[in-house]
């Protein structure tokens, strides 16, 4: 077995772990990155789904970078005795580099920042504790604010599984999904407008910085299916078409947007 890195941090792994599950109860309808031949050995493997929001994270974060990256689309592979030599959690997304295995959006990012820091340092600048900290901040709150909703907010449209103890998981329970994929949009909308617009949008074109950071990363991608929970406040839409002038953003979320789109709430 190679190096294991990023089985850690509880709040990235609760939100990988239910998206995961979501893009394995679904097929695809549309592969992303075809497989092309490389001019030389990639420097980076992604492993990811393609309608998938956290490895449009990823993938949008490498785009940035000149790096050679090739992706891997782990539909069916996450279970078996291979990818769980190198990834034991079994998910995506995850990557490979320099004989590492890596898994978990923001563990994945900073060790990006930290393994090339003249090509991603700048999103994560360690010796300005007082930026890293507020990163950490705002990283934590998004795996614990608005994405902690998310499944019961969207997988009912999008047809995903739900979990143990959801509402719309239980028998005695299933005839009110509906109302609580409404309660849990409700709430989303209102940490939209109270925290993202208030506080993290408020005096700064990205999140809490005039600069993006590893934290715009995290967040961006996930508005496309935090979309399909609510109409997005101007702001905050605002900001996203900023994220889409970023080099790659837009290519690489774009079979998020190709999935998610015809379910966007348009009210």
């Amino acid at each position: 077995m190679g190096n294991i890195l990023g089985c850690g941090a509880k709040s990235d792994v609760a939100t990988s772990s239910t998206e995961k599950k979501a893009v394995e109860g679904a097929e695809p309808k549309k592969e992303a990155n075809t497989p092309v031949e490389l001019a030389k050995e990639p420097d980076v493997i992604v492993w990811g789904m393609p309608p998938s929001a956290n490895s449009s994270v990823v993938r949008a974060f490498l785009a940035a970078s000149d790096l050679v990256v090739k992706e891997e689309n782990a539909w069916g592979k996450t279970r078996t005795p291979e990818y769980i030599a190198k990834f034991p959690t079994n998910l995506t997304p995850a990557i490979e580099c320099e004989g590492k295995y890596i898994s978990e959006c923001v563990v994945v990012l900073k060790f990006l920042c930290r393994a090339y820091p003249d090509k991603f340092g700048k999103y994560y600048p360690e010796s300005d504790l007082v930026k890293v900290t507020t990163i950490d901040w705002i990283c934590d709150y998004i795996s614990t604010g608005v994405l902690a909703q998310l499944p019961k907010a969207v997988y009912p449209t999008l047809g995903f599984s739900l979990y143990a103890g959801d509402v719309g998981a239980m028998e005695s329970t299933k005839q009110h999904t509906e109302e609580a994929a409404a309660a849990a949009s409700a709430c989303i909308l209102e940490i939209l407008e109270t925290k993202y617009i208030g506080i993290f949008l408020a005096n700064t074109k990205y999140l809490m910085s005039n600069e993006p950071t590893i934290a715009d990363y995290r967040f961006a991608p996930m508005i496309n299916f935090i979309k399909v929970a609510c109409k997005v406040p101007k702001k905050l839409q605002q900001y996203y078409d900023e994220m889409e002038k970023l080099p790659g953003f837009k290519e690489a979320c774009q079979p998020v947007v190709d999935f998610a789109s015809p379910h966007w709430k348009k009210t």
